[in-house]
């Protein structure tokens, strides 16, 4: 059984939150050898602190260093021009699937937010990696990181999505499951259900 781990499962254990044990017992489980967990690599293309893209790759290994997780495998993400790193990347063989899916996927998760992210600048403004990356931005990215990490768990055929981020995943669980994402728990509920997955149709 393979867990994928989202962005909020590491900054719950950075700033010590109520989830914290629970995702430090789900990797002590990994090494262990009673399942993988693996974060995604969409995660490193989640917004700085500034509301800014991070900018660099580097930023987002020091983060896992420095929680002693860095030999823990990472689940790649398509390669999309000014919002990911290559080395953590693979190429999209069809676009057009691939446009198809996430449009899928964010009229589940995000159903309120514009898909484009021209729609979220004035009039008239040109869309470049340095516009992309800006503060104005920050909300649209903070979808698209949602989006790009179920994305990338259903691609790379994973079992379970472990996220604290109730709202746009728990919620949107039923249209989900539709679309490929079929397990979904918090890492407290992850850790009970153990020993039921085996009874699941992973």
């Amino acid at each position: 059984m393979r867990l994928t781990l989202d962005w909020n499962c590491v900054i719950e254990v950075e700033e010590d939150r109520p989830q914290a044990a629970y995702v430090r017992d789900l990797i002590n489980c990994h090494r262990q050898g009673q399942f993988e967990v693996a974060f995604l690599a969409a995660s490193a293309s989640e917004n700085s602190k500034s509301k800014r893209f991070p900018g660099s790759a580097n930023l987002f290994k020091d983060r896992i260093s420095a929680l002693g997780w860095q030999d823990l495998p990472l689940v790649p993400m398509p390669g999309i021009f000014g919002l990911s790193y290559w080395d953590f990347c693979y190429n999209v063989g069809d676009s057009d699937r691939f446009e198809h899916d996430m449009d899928a996927l964010w009229s589940a998760i995000a159903p309120k937010v514009p898909r484009k992210p021209s729609e979220h600048l004035p009039t008239g403004a040109v869309l470049t990696d340095d516009v992309i990356q800006s503060e104005p931005l920050s909300k649209w990215r903070n979808t698209w990181c949602d989006v790009i990490s179920a994305y990338s768990h259903i691609h790379d055929r994973r079992d379970v999505f472990v996220t604290n981020n109730t709202r746009d995943f728990q919620k949107n669980s039923k249209m989900l499951s539709q679309l490929g994402l079929k397990h979904i728990y918090t890492p407290d509920e992850t850790l009970a259900g153990l020993a039921n997955f085996s009874g699941l149709n992973l």
